[in-house]
């Protein structure tokens, strides 16, 4: 049988600000690229911060083919399957820092993602964005939640604020996996954990080389999976430190970048 001219290729998208457009839409140019990258022997999965629950709200318009990462690598979850793959969880020692970052810093918002649960421990003007989503969320951190694994950490704020943080943090509160995944998101992951790492981690499971992987994201916590892939693409609408690092650009999320990067497979490789 003739080889296809995409197949040994993975194909993988980051979802807010790259393949989902300011709409909060798939657009149909890139649906159908998707599934031309499939159909010329290429496989296709998602990398994201999201939970379970929101990543669902558009497996109806994507491939199942293959199991997607999630929470930034924290979680390897075939949707196909209901099912996870892989799963690591945020250490102990994170949940002080979070008592003492609330004490100090008080107009910051923090969420703890907890077994496919959204706890606010603390509430700011951002935390309200899931619930007029129509997430289930609470707002109070019950006794038991202390006592179990935590997925992450989401710490909500103004960008300037965000900033401060980020450059202060360790020194303050001790080291740990901090993450910028937004200009107001600042997110802390179980050690070791990055995108970069969950697809590396995917790879190995489905037999696909890293340099044959095609990343597109928009922001820092798409770095790893970027710059460890053989072909990273950064959106023209990304973070300006990702556009400085990627090798490759493609156009803003509101143009259709994932239909482009499809495009520039079939022609270059």
């Amino acid at each position: 049988m003739e080889k296809k001219k995409l197949e040994g290729y993975m194909l993988v998208s980051d979802m807010d600000g790259t393949l989902i457009d300011s709409r909060g839409t798939i657009s149909s140019e890139n649906i159908k690229a998707i599934n031309r990258f499939i159909e010329l022997g290429g496989m296709f999965t998602i990398a994201t911060g999201r939970t379970v629950d929101s990543v669902k709200r558009y497996s109806h318009s994507l491939p199942l083919q293959m199991p997607f990462v999630i929470y930034n690598g924290s979680k390897i979850y075939d949707f196909s399957r209901e099912k996870t793959i892989y799963e690591t969880f945020l250490e102990d020692r994170i949940k002080d820092m979070i008592i003492r970052l609330a004490q100090l810093e008080g107009s910051l918002g923090i969420e703890i993602y907890c077994e496919e649960m959204i706890f606010i421990y603390r509430e700011c003007r951002f935390t309200g964005r899931l619930e007029q989503k129509g997430y289930k969320i609470y707002y109070e951190v019950p006794s038991y939640a202390w006592k179990r694994s935590w997925t992450k950490i989401l710490i909500i704020g103004e960008d300037y604020q965000l900033d401060g943080l980020e450059k202060t943090f360790k020194v303050i509160f001790g080291e740990c996996n901090l993450i910028r995944s937004d200009k107001n998101y600042l997110e802390i992951l179980p050690d070791g954990v990055s995108k970069g790492k969950g697809l590396e981690r995917l790879c190995g499971l489905v037999g696909v080389s890293m340099s044959n992987v095609i990343a597109v994201g928009d922001n820092m916590n798409d770095y790893e999976m970027i710059t460890m892939s053989g072909y990273g693409f950064c959106v023209a609408n990304g973070y300006k430190k990702l556009l400085e690092a990627a090798p490759y650009t493609c156009p803003t999320n509101d143009e259709h970048a994932i239909e482009y990067v499809v495009s520039w497979a079939q022609k270059n490789l």
